[in-house]
């Protein structure tokens, strides 16, 4: 499906408009209209774009095992808060809510608070229908800042690869960002020079090209002032700045995809493909403690989700599994997986007001010298 709008508002239409009066925009400009415009935009076509009709694979498309081993820590968040009335799971990057719903049948004990936090109203419809068991638990905001206070978790899977970045490069000399004009009936980059801070990329290193978030931190800071006690619990796919920038990665992490293809042109087809950059976890976390979070826990999916795995499945009967359980141990070991998910994937967990352990990060090495050294 293309993702152009039959109007004349659809995403290349609203880009060719700005660099017409504007010059050329930065790539986060380029990137949040391309996923976000709500006549075609990328999310907003109200298209599955996950699974194997889709455009890539989550942990989502492997089937409810992921929901429910979040669901073992979700609920232990609650008893280490005291299993208040008031706990609060807020959900940021929800597609169609079908891992609040997976986590939601899995949940031991009584239902929590839901929200979800989602700008999109055809997103916001499918999730109501997704969640339609759980409607008198569940409250939809547009936007984070319209959080209320609360106490719980509030949890995002594949959500930072999504922010818009801008892309900077540099050759021997000076960084410059590279922004997006209009020439020739497509578009294309273009560079120019870059007057902000540079990013933490090694000395030494002839050409190098990266990407930087520049919403990360504001983001980071309103979570941080919503939530007055529990965690942000992060899951996606990246590297603590240390490997994200060795020279192996010296092209960037930018990627764009269609049909579990990776596309040639990032630029082509404003909304027709998934834009997406790898996250620097060390980023993250750094926003994280200036907004006055902790670091609670930081590991890769196979050993957080070993550990959720042991508290959540009894051991194994000598008799032969039943069908259904057969089925969630296949996912369970494409979720675990070091050549597949298991090593993909990060969990971080950043905490205010909290210091007990995690179940997930049971078998973590220390966060502070995994992202900071």
């Amino acid at each position: 499906m293309s993702g152009k709008s039959p109007g004349p508002d659809g995403p290349a239409e609203e880009l060719r408009r700005r660099i017409a009066q504007e010059g050329p925009v930065g790539f986060d400009q380029f990137m949040a209209v391309s996923l976000y415009h709500p006549h075609g935009g990328y999310y907003a076509c109200g298209t599955n774009r996950t699974g194997r009709r889709g455009d890539f694979f989550t942990n989502v498309s492997v089937g409810p095992v992921f929901g429910k081993l979040l669901a073992t820590q979700f609920s232990e968040m609650r008893q280490l808060l005291g299993d208040s009335d008031d706990f609060t799971l807020v959900e940021q990057g929800a597609n169609d809510g079908r891992l609040m719903a997976d986590i939601l049948a899995a949940w031991p004990g009584p239902i929590p608070r839901i929200v979800m936090v989602e700008p999109l109203a055809k997103l916001r419809a499918v999730q109501q229908q997704t969640l339609a068991p759980w409607a008198d638990h569940l409250t939809h905001v547009a936007h984070e800042n319209d959080l209320s206070a609360f106490t719980g978790v509030f949890f995002a899977n594949e959500l930072l690869d999504a922010f818009p970045v801008k892309i900077l490069t540099q050759s021997g000399g000076p960084w410059r960002e590279r922004r997006v004009d209009y020439d020739g009936g497509r578009f294309v980059f273009v560079e120019t020079p870059f007057d902000g801070q540079p990013p933490p990329v090694p000395d030494g290193i002839p050409h190098f090209t990266t990407e930087i978030c520049p919403s990360l931190e504001p983001w980071t800071q309103t979570i941080a002032r919503k939530l007055t006690r529990g965690w942000l619990f992060l899951i996606d796919y990246g590297h603590p700045a240390a490997v994200r920038h060795h020279p192996g990665r010296a092209a960037g992490t930018l990627a764009a995809y269609r049909g579990h293809q990776r596309a040639d042109d990032p630029l082509a087809e404003p909304g027709a493909q998934d834009l997406t950059a790898h996250v620097d976890f060390t980023a993250v976390a750094r926003a994280a403690a200036e907004a006055g979070l902790t670091l609670a826990g930081f590991t890769d999916q196979h050993h957080a989700l070993t550990a959720l795995a042991a508290r959540t499945f009894p051991a194994m009967p000598e008799t032969e599994l039943s069908p259904e359980a057969a089925r969630e141990m296949r996912a369970l070991r494409q979720l675990l997986h070091p050549e597949s998910m298991g090593t993909t994937f990060q969990f971080l967990a950043l905490a205010k007001s909290t210091t007990d352990p995690l179940t997930a990060f049971q078998f973590a090495r220390d966060p502070q010298r995994e992202l900071f050294s």
